[in-house]
């Protein structure tokens, strides 16, 4: 299996999981990915992801506490 085929097995894999969609910004909103819930009407949101490498990954998204998130196991 090539990495690109791992990265695609991986989104696809939490895709259909936790019922969500990334796309490209699109509606003004341009040079973002975005991500849409699948399972609630609720309004799409920004997906940000910083770091230089894997050892300092981090994937943002407006209103979640990333500490919450690890301290909770969700991560």
């Amino acid at each position: 299996m090539t990495r690109k085929e791992q990265i695609h097995a991986a989104l696809y894999n939490a895709a259909v999981d936790a019922g969500f969609m990334l796309y490209a910004g699109h509606n003004g909103v341009q040079n973002k990915v975005m991500a849409k819930d699948l399972l609630e009407d609720s309004p799409h949101f920004e997906v940000t992801f910083t770091g230089k490498d894997i050892s300092d990954m981090d994937v943002h998204i407006d209103g979640v506490d990333n500490s919450k998130q690890i301290s909770n196991s969700l991560i």
